[in-house]
C-alpha cells in the first residue's frame, strides 16, 4: 500500500483521492475496509483551572491490516466530520515528493532527502521532526517507546498549528 502525500490538498492512497474536508462518511465508503470508530472526549481540563474550553473532541476512525496487508492507520476528522488530518504507524509506503518512505528504514535518508528538496524541518522532540511546508511531522523507532533510528510514526494535516510554538 502506498500513501502519496498531496501538500495542502489531501492525499492519494490506493489510487483514491482523499482530500481535506471530505466528508467522514465518503472517506469510509472509498476506503472499503472494516475500521474501528474511536470518537472520545479527552479531559484537559484538570490541566487549565477546571476550564473545559481545553478539552479535546477527538473524532477519528482507526484502520488495521486494510487489504489483507499489515497496517495500522488514524483518519481524523474535525467536529463537523470532514477529514482534517492522517496518522500512519506502520505497514503503509509513503510518497512525498518522488521520495518513498518505508517504515523501519533509517528515518536520517529521508531528512536528507527531504532536505535536499527544499523541505527545511526541525526537531520538535527527541527524533520527532516536523516539516512546516509540508505539514507532516515523522517520528524515530526510539522517540515513539521502541529502539533505533528506523521511521516509526508519520503524521499528515490540514492545520498544524498546534505543532508550531509561537
Amino acid at each position: 500500500m502506498t500513501l502519496e502525500i498531496l501538500p495542502d490538498k489531501g492525499f492519494k492512497l490506493n489510487s483514491e483521492f482523499f482530500y481535506w474536508s471530505d466528508e467522514r462518511k465518503s472517506v469510509r465508503q472509498k476506503l472499503k475496509t472494516h475500521y474501528k470508530e474511536d470518537d472520545r472526549v479527552i479531559e484537559m481540563s484538570q490541566f487549565f483551572d477546571g476550564d473545559t474550553n481545553h478539552n479535546i473532541d477527538q473524532k477519528r476512525d482507526i484502520y488495521e491490516d486494510t487489504n489483507g496487508m499489515k497496517n495500522y492507520f488514524f483518519l481524523s476528522f474535525d467536529k463537523d466530520n470532514k477529514l482534517c488530518d492522517l496518522e500512519v504507524h506502520w505497514g503503509i509506503k509513503i510518497l512525498i515528493d518522488n521520495i518513498e518512505m518505508e517504515f523501519g528504514k533509517d528515518i536520517d535518508i529521508y531528512l536528507n532527502h527531504l532536505k535536499l528538496k527544499g523541505y527545511d524541518f526541525k526537531e520538535i522532540e527527541q527524533g520527532n521532526y516536523l516539516f512546516e511546508k509540508l505539514k507532516i511531522t515523522i517520528a524515530d523507532s526510539e522517540s515513539t517507546g521502541g529502539e533505533g533510528n528506523g521511521l516509526s510514526y508519520f503524521y499528515f494535516g490540514q492545520n498544524i498549528k498546534h505543532l508550531i510554538e509561537y
